[in-house]
């Protein structure tokens, strides 16, 4: 379960990551192809593993994607990689905007910023709020704490959390030349 406790640690080693993403049935080899990486510029790692661009790490029934580079391709990908399951997105870093994305294999059903709402809901206020309240979050964490909801959502979304042993565990590096 999705704690204080947990969100704190989580964010504590995750503040540096930019993009969040939790694929719920792709695979690291789906997510290289979707965003269009070749296999040989990537290394086995892991989370404190090295300077990298992206960590690709299977986690319960899913995939979770970190990216590191501002540049990063998953958003592009989404759309593709939603048609294995649903992903969850969301700008993690304390510098930049809280934009949470919801993706099914119809499209992008939400974008919305979390702390904010009402900062250019998509498709609008009312859809955001709709699918918030029908998260296993709820409209409650998702109004008090939102990183613990996306947390929640995404635990749920994937049937796991990164824990300590996920964190010592060997993922997919990537490094981006030039």
């Amino acid at each position: 379960m999705i704690d204080d406790s947990y969100s704190n640690w989580f964010h504590q080693y995750t503040s540096n990551i930019l993009l969040l993403t939790w694929c719920s049935a792709a695979t690291t080899e789906d997510v290289l192809a979707a965003c269009g990486i070749s296999p040989e510029i990537t290394e086995p790692m892991n989370f404190l593993g090295g300077d990298i661009d992206m960590l690709i790490g299977r986690l319960g029934n899913g995939t979770i994607i970190m990216d590191y580079n501002v540049d990063y391709f998953t958003p592009r990908a989404l759309p593709t990689l939603a048609q294995y399951g649903p992903c969850l997105s969301a700008a993690w870093c304390d510098e930049v905007p809280a934009i949470v994305s919801y993706y099914t294999h119809a499209g992008r059903l939400v974008r919305f910023d979390a702390s904010e709402r009402d900062w250019y809901p998509d498709p609008n206020l009312a859809s955001v709020e709709q699918w918030i309240a029908a998260t296993p979050a709820g409209t409650e964490a998702w109004d008090n704490r939102w990183r613990r909801a996306i947390l929640i959502t995404a635990e749920a979304l994937l049937q796991a959390a990164i824990d300590e042993e996920w964190m010592r565990s060997t993922h997919v590096g990537v490094t981006f030349p030039g």
